[in-house]
């Protein structure tokens, strides 16, 4: 990713209110005569995001931290905001009804605007905590993320945009496989390999964040969010970020483990039957070692998943899980798919 640099002035935080508001205003975008409510989202760990509306009009403005709200140190230049913008854009341009139109980008402070999601929308996330399975978003989900991957494989401008991976190594690579090895130095030499293809592959466009918690589900269908991640590489990163979440659902609901695995399943497959970016065979394998390596690290990474970090048998489950894959090299769907089952039900 490259970008023009400037002389820098002093940072603008938009993390109140009276400041987010006289920054809308010297933007042009809030009038004196404007009425207008602010309201702060919670959650999220590596922006400041404020829902805001604007004489009746929606929308988020999105403010990288340097710093991220964890307990570890963690840190990742915000200049990732521009990332977010132009993968965001791409999205859109390809799918406009899965995914918000954009707004504008300030370099200076690291600030995005993008069209906030319908009213009454909610997180997939949400919904399958709550046990409700929905298999047309599943569906939606699968052939979105095989679309872009798709359309965006061996586009030199593409490519070019999205060359630096720099945020990906410090949100991705470092926190949640580094970090994690750590603590499991046996498995080393396997994270080393799996590290080296997802720094080293130039495959695509990949989101690097999708999961349930960044598809929001709406009347007609769904709306994919937070792209700050976004870099040219291996495809399979980002259906084993998606498929890891299932499977610690399952881990913490036992008694709908079968849904969840039926819907990881289902997911898995439509989106195998949509791949054309890249060989199956090939694409499964990196997939599976991936996957693999990304359940660890929801419960011994910096961001271990909040749902299980009470949950201490539950947690050595997920260890149990990832790391039979990892010593036995297991690298095919059916195999992975049937060891879950025996295993969770």
């Amino acid at each position: 990713m490259n970008k023009p640099s400037m002389e820098r002035c002093e940072m603008i935080y938009i993390s109140k209110e009276d400041v987010l508001a006289g920054y809308l205003e010297e933007r042009g975008l809030l009038k004196t005569e404007s009425s207008y409510k602010i309201h702060y989202c919670r959650g999220g760990v590596s922006c400041t995001v404020a829902y805001v509306e604007i004489d009746g009009r929606p929308m988020i403005i999105k403010q990288a931290l340097e710093q991220l709200k964890t307990k570890d140190t963690w840190l990742c230049d915000p200049n990732r905001m521009y990332i977010e913008y132009e993968s965001n854009k791409i999205y859109h341009d390809l799918l406009p009804e899965n995914a918000p139109e954009t707004y504008f980008y300030d370099q200076e402070n690291y600030i995005y605007g993008r069209e906030a999601v319908p009213d009454g929308c909610l997180m997939w996330k949400d919904d399958l905590m709550k046990g409700i399975i929905d298999y047309k978003v599943a569906e939606k989900a699968a052939d979105t993320l095989a679309a872009v991957h798709n359309h965006c494989a061996g586009n030199e401008e593409i490519a070019r945009l999205f060359e630096n991976k720099d945020v990906f190594y410090a949100l991705r690579i470092s926190p949640y496989i580094n970090f994690t090895v750590t603590k499991h130095p046996e498995i080393a030499e396997f994270a080393q390999k799996v590290s080296d293809e997802m720094m080293e592959s130039r495959i695509t466009l990949i989101h690097g964040d999708y999961s349930p918690k960044n598809i929001m589900v709406t009347e007609d269908g769904m709306k994919v969010l937070d792209y700050e991640v976004a870099n040219y590489g291996h495809p399979a990163f980002d259906l084993a970020f998606l498929s890891n979440h299932f499977i610690l659902k399952a881990v913490k609901f036992p008694e709908r483990s079968g849904k969840y695995l039926d819907l990881l399943d289902y997911t898995v497959k439509r989106y195998f039957h949509a791949l054309t970016c890249m060989d199956r065979q090939e694409f499964e394998h990196s997939f599976i070692r991936t996957l693999a390596l990304l359940m660890l690290a929801r419960v011994d990474g910096k961001s271990p998943v909040e749902y299980l970090t009470e949950e201490k048998e539950k947690q050595e489950l997920v260890r149990r899980l990832s790391l039979t894959m990892i010593k036995s090299n297991t690298d095919t769907y059916n195999e992975t798919i049937n060891m879950l089952r025996q295993q969770l039900r």
